[in-house]
């Protein structure tokens, strides 16, 4: 699935929160959410290689947690990533799998999110990722094929001017920024 994805950093989490319902949006309840990245030998961000997380979705403690293996592949020069998503029954046999095709553990993310659906092609979220400081907000818009990727990207960031956040759009993944986070700690 074609998606275009904005992420910032929020300056407030209830403000934002309060802005969405003053048009009367409310986010559903959060949940916790788990992603193991793994990334071909030799990964290079910059040409697009594919990542695959095995990803673990707890929305209610007393259920047992459901799984799924995501694709992403991101063209930063169309501002546009490709998402596939498939449950996973058995989360050990998928993790030897992505082992034996090759590819390593590069990150592992874990957060609390909440969701918001606007329709069926625009989800807002809001993360709370564990070892970094405050909270992101992602808007995520499922693109047609005749959709202009950089229309869409464009339409986002406008839309979160209108919902005032202020800041630049953030390209790094929540994997990356969890790096940079532990290195600057590191070498500070």
């Amino acid at each position: 699935m074609k998606r275009s994805i904005v992420k910032m950093k929020l300056n407030s989490r209830s403000d934002f929160i309060a802005t969405l319902g003053e048009i009367n949006l409310e986010f559903e309840e959060p949940y916790w959410q788990h992603d193991r990245i793994f990334v071909p030998k030799n990964f290079n961000r910059d040409k697009s290689q594919p990542r695959l997380s095995l990803r673990t979705i707890v929305k209610n403690p007393e259920k047992d947690a459901t799984y799924a293996l995501v694709l992403r592949r991101h063209f930063e020069e169309g501002k546009l990533d490709i998402v596939n998503a498939t449950p996973v029954k058995d989360y050990t046999e998928a993790a030897h799998i992505l082992f034996q095709l090759g590819y390593v553990l590069k990150y592992e993310v874990s957060r609390r999110r909440q969701e918001l659906n606007m329709g069926n092609t625009i989800k807002i979220l809001i993360d709370k990722i564990d070892n970094l400081p405050g909270y992101y907000a992602k808007i995520e818009s499922d693109l047609s094929d005749e959709d202009d990727t950089m229309v869409a990207y464009n339409d986002l960031v406008e839309t979160f001017k209108v919902l005032k956040v202020k800041g630049s759009p953030i390209p790094m993944t929540y994997g990356e920024l969890v790096e940079s986070s532990t290195h600057d700690t590191v070498a500070g």
